[in-house]
């Protein structure tokens, strides 16, 4: 599906800046991807293809938007973007197959990894590969975007979803397109993480200790830092595939590398890694214990425990 045919408009008067009057739900970061799924098994994902990904359209056109839309940002108010925005992002009647970002992405961030698995190829020319859903917390502040890292602002990843998911996404004005885009960015940088022991101060003993090992000589921290516990870097770790016919190249600048994902919430973001590898916390421990790509040390069985109980009070 491309966007060539969007219909070209002149400025934004304040009644299109106000005049939001499509309802439409967008999965942002659509589908989760569970390991234990049979690729063979189409889900909804599998179905709608992968909507992430460039909608084809000439710079001048997706610039005509991201213009528009800061137009939007500059001239409505924030609580009036971010009503609308929710609106549209719980909405399941005008987005492509009666989905919306509320269906994969529970309460805002979550996610729900019972939607189905986005299986690559999607298209021609494209890797072999599933790709796990990126929970949405604090997302305002974990640029870049996708796994691949290769989409710099939450303002054109919203862009490149609406173009590829919405139903009128190729063919609406540039102007339509830019009022979703804004409200939609605005609620989902109202998204922060559930409150948990970490902010309320109350770690048990144990997790304190796998706070300890975290922050120091298991490094962890090292990629998994600040607030939102990202570095908002891509890195290879060396992930292993599904299958032997997986191709996923990660980067585009950085063969194999990877988007080091927040890790708020992450007790209730199963399956874990890029393709959803591991089922549990306990497996990518496992998976960094003496781990010679990253350079992580061993982490005895003990040790691991600890991090668990710290990354589940997260």
């Amino acid at each position: 599906m491309r966007g060539e045919s969007m219909r070209r408009t002149g400025g934004l008067s304040k009644l299109n800046l106000l005049g939001f009057t499509l309802v439409i739900g967008v999965a942002v970061v659509v589908a989760a991807c569970s390991s234990h799924k049979s690729s063979t098994t189409p889900s909804s994902a599998d179905k709608l293809g992968d909507v992430h990904g460039d909608p084809g359209i000439s710079k001048a056109a997706n610039d005509q938007i991201l213009n528009a839309a800061a137009q939007v940002t500059a001239q409505v108010s924030q609580a009036d973007l971010v009503a609308r925005g929710r609106q549209l992002f719980f909405s399941t009647s005008v987005a492509k197959a009666g989905e919306s970002c509320g269906t994969c992405h529970i309460n805002g961030g979550g996610v729900n990894a019972q939607v189905g698995t986005i299986h690559h190829p999607t298209k021609a020319g494209d890797f072999t590969g599933p790709r796990d859903p990126i929970q949405l917390w604090g997302v305002g502040r974990t640029a870049p975007y996708l796994w691949d890292g290769k989409t710099a602002t939450l303002e054109q990843q919203t862009t490149n979803v609406i173009l590829n998911f919405f139903k009128a996404g190729s063919t609406q004005p540039a102007t339509t397109t830019a009022s979703q885009m804004a409200a939609v960015v605005a609620y989902m940088r109202t998204l922060e993480p559930p409150r948990t022991a970490f902010d309320n101060g109350q770690l048990s003993p144990l997790a304190k200790q796998g706070q300890a090992l975290f922050e120091g000589k298991d490094g962890c921290a090292t990629c998994h830092s600040g607030p939102n516990f990202t570095d908002n870097r891509v890195h290879v770790v060396g992930v292993p595939t599904i299958t032997s016919k997986d191709t996923d190249p990660g980067n585009p600048g950085v063969p194999g590398a990877f988007n080091t994902p927040s890790l708020r919430d992450v007790k209730d973001t199963a399956p874990y890694m890029h393709n959803g590898k591991f089922a549990t916390l306990k497996e990518v421990l496992g998976f960094y214990d003496n781990n010679k790509t990253v350079g992580t040390p061993p982490i005895p069985g003990p040790d691991r425990d600890a991090i668990i109980a710290y990354l589940e009070s997260l």
